[in-house]
């Protein structure tokens, strides 16, 4: 079972500002983060696929958004990605944007 911790769950912040979502897996074997972004009713598109990073026993991934706008607005998941698997692990994030 492969377990991922996205943060935080859920953001508002105001336009014009920057987020960073957070992404730890705590297995320590060969993986890469993947980034995906949902708009309401849309498909899920691909943002990029970043080497993890380790940091005390565990391997962390961050995305960072920097000057948001009212497009930014979406689900963003985080996935892993390992060349023995079929299929990503996925945990969702729902970052809000005040204008």
């Amino acid at each position: 079972q492969y377990t991922l911790d996205q943060n935080p769950s859920f953001l508002s912040i105001q336009e014009r500002t920057h987020a960073d979502l957070s992404c730890t897996f705590q297995k320590k074997t060969f993986y890469n983060f993947l980034w995906f972004k949902q708009e309401p009713g849309k498909g899920l598109v691909s943002l990029s696929l970043i080497q993890s990073s380790q940091k005390e026993q565990k391997f962390y991934s961050v995305l960072r958004m920097s000057a948001s706008h009212l497009g930014d607005s979406a689900t963003y998941f985080c996935a892993l990605h390992h060349s023995a698997l079929q299929a990503p692990a996925a945990c969702p994030t729902t970052p809000s944007w005040a204008s």
